[in-house]
């Protein structure tokens, strides 16, 4: 596994202070009193300055306050809006923060004398007097999370103290107190998510000025900056200016600037890349560039944006808190992936010290080109108990299990290899000692059939105590039921009773989002969200039974998520409602058309929508050892829902070889791939998705797979047609690493 070691994303910083020997806490939202939406970022600190902390994205915040700052009062701050004191309640508590917006005058401004060139340039001169001239400590928390899609692959939190200095050597030191680290090995791909010392420096704007590409000497030529307005902070009248390049042939910036009216100091910078100059970015400098290219690792930013702000603490300015949102797209041919993390970052200065102030000791001190990340971690929830800190909108703790899951998965494949490199080179031996293996772990307990060469090589139940499967038994296959949807439709395309490039309103006139079309439902491109994302949505489809009809009507008829074939975004909305548009059209029940389309031609006695008198096969999943709560499948028609076994599913796949359901041009058509679906590092199709860096054959062969997942039940379907490989892998106790195990014997029949 490729480990960059020397690779680290030049983010943002994140921070929030300790407080030792609190004995108050205060939570609380911070919100417009117009709009009554919460304050994303807002600042709460004390009077004195002495402590403070910042809202996360949900407007919450949680401040711990010393015995020693329980006579202060805070005062909650945002851009645009009224300050508000509030004296520090004699208890801890919860408090509802309203803010008011300042009423003041958003034109352009007309100033005499004065340009934007003018006044940024007089900024810069004034930075001497505006800014610290004295060592300091300052205290902070930052947090760093990177998600593939949704899914996070790597998240990471560090309390620590950096220490300041203008007058002598060393100028700047980082001294860590904590942190605690957790990534997605095998997602990651081993490249090391984080921050170094030296990128928590340089986000200080003011204070590395040659280092800003548009304040430096060649920025401020390179861009052109606009005054477009005034706006309010800390009751106080600043400047704002606008910027953007000014040649579309170079990599320079776009943003706002607010800089006081009386001092002339930088208070506020909101900017990123400018789209003129995006794609002439070059991440890292010459070193790093050369070093990738040795590696054969290509990475590219898409997106990166900041938000720094600096407070007055006397009568000095000090970086007070940073965010920033960075998207990088990192590909290697060498080592097969392809993939973009999308990463946040926040730092919120929590304390600043001016007493006593000295440099750290050596052996305090962590070395500037050192990754944080990389230091020792500490998991334990109580030690963080005693830090303020920025909110998370997700449990750390929550997120660190599903990362620590998947690591033990990805272990126990490299402990399976080596166990499976032993056995004789006998395919049917090891494919079975390989399910065997994870049988032997408690994960994978359920039905195998695997297909080499178009012969069945293996076809066997694994049990557990829970469950008593046998070659016969039904199981729900989850969304490998799309793959069924898709093949109605086509089938339907096929016999000209719809087309493709058809508006969902040709087949339901009364539909809200009607112009979407069949293909964009088919390839997840409608940007109908997700119903079954819905926490709300979940409870009434997992508690009641709807007809097809309702739940597309209730449950799949919200605004977009974005602009129909756009993008793409996993939705179970769009193939329920394609089940609808083939009810209106045939002018029958789903089930009915599966069945006289699909499942009787070929024989799947044992398949269906909606279940028969006779489900005494049909076995019972289980999620954490516990029965799966029962609910009316009908509710995810289309998406999910169907019920098989492994023998039919063989009919399934034998079916696709012989074409013996659609001409071959059409059965193409399914397999195309139409978008990237980039967390599984597949391409969409129709109903399939087309491996792209998942599975290490997809380096000489195509494979087109589809899993399930429904509750308790947990399915793979996965062919590589030119060899003749089917697999297909039915469980009932819950999430086993499907990937994996896919990925070990496609090796060993590879």
């Amino acid at each position: 596994m490729l480990k960059t070691k020397y690779l680290a994303f030049f983010l943002l910083l994140g921070i929030c202070l300790v407080a030792k020997g609190q004995s108050l806490v205060i939570t609380g939202h911070v919100y417009d009193a117009e709009t009554k939406s919460y304050l994303p970022y807002a600042n709460i600190a004390t009077k004195s300055n002495s402590i403070g902390t910042a809202t996360n994205s949900l407007g919450e915040f949680k401040l711990i306050i010393p015995d020693n700052n329980q006579q202060d009062s805070l005062i909650v701050s945002f851009i645009g809006f009224k300050s508000k004191t509030i004296a520090i309640p004699a208890t801890s508590q919860t408090i509802e923060v309203i803010l008011m917006k300042e009423q003041t005058q958003l034109d352009e401004v007309l100033l005499k004398g004065f340009t934007a060139e003018t006044i940024v340039k007089k900024a810069i001169d004034q930075i001497p007097n505006n800014y610290f001239d004295k060592a300091y400590v300052s205290s902070g928390f930052y947090r760093v999370s990177s998600q593939k899609d949704a899914q996070y692959i790597h998240l990471s939190e560090a309390v620590f103290d950096v220490y300041h200095s203008k007058e002598s050597k060393p100028y700047r030191q980082f001294k860590l107190h904590k942190k605690r680290s957790i990534k997605d090995e095998a997602a990651s791909k081993g490249i090391d998510l984080g921050l170094r010392p030296t990128g928590v420096y340089g986000f200080d704007i003011v204070n590395n000025l040659d280092q800003m590409d548009f304040l430096n000497k060649k920025g401020l030529k390179e861009h052109s900056f606009k005054i477009s307005g005034h706006v309010i902070v800390n009751g106080k009248e600043a400047y704002k200016v606008s910027f953007d390049q000014l040649k579309s042939s170079n990599s320079g910036y776009k943003g706002y600037l607010l800089i006081d009216k009386s001092s002339f100091a930088f208070l506020y910078f909101d900017f990123g890349l400018s789209p003129k100059g995006v794609h002439n970015h070059k991440f890292g400098d010459a070193g790093l560039r050369a070093m990738m290219k040795i590696m054969g690792i290509q990475i590219t930013m898409d997106k990166n944006q900041y938000q720094i702000e600096y407070k007055k603490i006397g009568t000095k300015y000090y970086l007070n808190k940073v965010g920033n949102d960075a998207s990088l797209h990192f590909k290697s041919d060498r080592n097969h992936y392809n993939y973009r993390a999308d990463t946040r970052v926040d730092y919120i200065v929590n304390s600043t010290n001016f007493d006593n102030v000295k440099p750290f000791s050596n052996d305090e001190t962590l070395n500037k080109g050192k990754l944080i990340e990389q230091q020792n971690s500490n998991l334990d929830p109580d030690f963080w108990r005693d830090y303020t800190i920025i909110l998370p909108t997700h449990d750390f703790g929550e997120i660190a299990k599903k990362l620590q899951a998947n690591n033990q998965a990805n272990d126990l494949r490299i402990k399976a290899e080596d166990a499976i490199s032993k056995l004789p080179k006998d395919k049917q031996l090891r494919i079975d000692s390989i399910l065997q293996f994870y049988n032997d772990h408690e994960i994978f307990n359920g039905n195998a059939l695997v297909l080499f060469d178009n012969k069945i090589l293996l076809n066997k139940s694994y049990n557990n105590e829970f469950t008593k499967n046998q070659p016969d038994s039904q199981f729900r296959i989850g969304s490998l039921s799309k793959s069924f949807t898709s093949m109605v439709i086509m089938q339907l395309e096929n016999e000209g009773k719809l087309r493709l490039q058809d508006s969902i309103s040709n087949s339901l006139p009364d539909y809200k989002n009607g112009q979407i079309t069949i293909a964009e439902l088919l390839s997840h491109q409608s940007g109908i969200p997700d119903f079954l994302g819905s926490r709300d949505y979940s409870v009434e489809i997992l508690s009641k039974s709807f007809s097809l009809g309702e739940v597309v009507n209730k449950f799949c008829s919200d605004s977009l998520n974005f602009k129909p074939g756009t993008k793409f975004e996993y939705s179970n909305s769009n193939f329920t409602i394609l089940a609808l548009i083939a009810e209106k059209i045939e002018k029958k029940a789903f089930e009915k058309i599966l069945a006289d389309r699909i499942f009787t031609p070929l024989q799947m006695s044992s398949s269906f929508l909606e279940p028969s008198e006779d489900t005494t096969r049909l076995v019972t999943a289980y999620l954490y050892g516990i029965p799966e709560p029962k609910y009316h499948p009908q509710n995810v028609t289309g998406a999910g829902g169907i019920t098989s076994t492994t023998k039919d599913l063989l009919k399934w796949s034998e079916a696709l070889d012989k074409k013996s359901l659609l001409p071959e041009a059409k059965m193409k058509e399914l397999f195309e791939p139409r978008i990237a679906y980039t967390d599984w590092d597949a391409f969409y199709g129709y109903g399939w998705m087309i491996d792209d860096y998942k599975f290490s054959a997809s380096k000489k062969h195509k494979i087109v797979y589809h899993p399930g997942t429904d509750l308790g039940f947990y399915t793979m379907f996965l062919k590589q047609p030119d060899t003749g490989i089917t697999i297909i892998l039915l469980n009932n106790t819950g999430e086993f690493p499907r990937f994996e195990i896919s990925e070990l014997m496609l090796n060993e029949l590879n």
